[in-house]
């Protein structure tokens, strides 16, 4: 399933996004690593496709962001999903040279659109490290209401983290 606004364009990864992926992770790795625990120096092509088809996580929903151009500009996703509760965890992330355009921005909008009214979800929440200034920013600007902090949430390169919480419902959609 292809989803758009006209801007960007996501859709499900395929096994020839492999190379996209793999160089937009090692260029990528200044600003992920710090936040991201899968992004690490041996980031390589067996990771990438166990991520592509889906043995990372079988219950995600992931795609790959395409900017106006048709090429890779990352990815984002929906994990941690909890049936009972109809709620997911919604994730994104950047190739550096891609950054500052909104496109993290259009991408979330448009992946919190499908979950909320495709999948009916009840809620998707947003959670980055407070220092993740960058995610916050995206988070915003999509539109999620900001709930909290919350304490030593997030484990990265064995350091606890504090984290923000933003979340998403149906009636926060246009």
């Amino acid at each position: 399933m292809d989803l758009t606004d006209g801007r960007v364009r996501l859709r499900p990864p395929v096994p020839s996004d492999l190379e996209a992926l793999v160089g937009s992770v090692r260029r990528s790795l200044p600003e992920l690593e710090p936040w991201m625990p899968w992004a690490t120096p041996d980031y390589d092509p067996a990771v990438g496709m166990k991520w592509i088809t889906g043995e990372l996580d079988a219950k995600a929903h992931s795609f790959v962001i395409l900017d106006t151009d048709g090429t890779f500009a990352g990815t984002c996703g929906l994990n941690g999903i909890d049936e009972l509760n109809r709620s997911a965890n919604l994730g994104y992330w950047l190739d550096s040279g891609r950054t500052g355009r909104g496109l993290a921005t259009a991408a979330t909008m448009l992946l919190a659109a499908h979950a909320l009214r495709r999948l009916d979800l009840r809620r998707v929440e947003i959670v980055m490290a407070v220092e993740n200034v960058a995610s916050r920013r995206v988070a915003e600007r999509a539109g999620a209401t900001y709930e909290g902090r919350m304490r030593n949430r997030l484990l990265l390169r064995g350091v606890h983290h504090d984290a923000h919480s933003f979340s998403m419902i149906p009636s926060d959609l246009p």
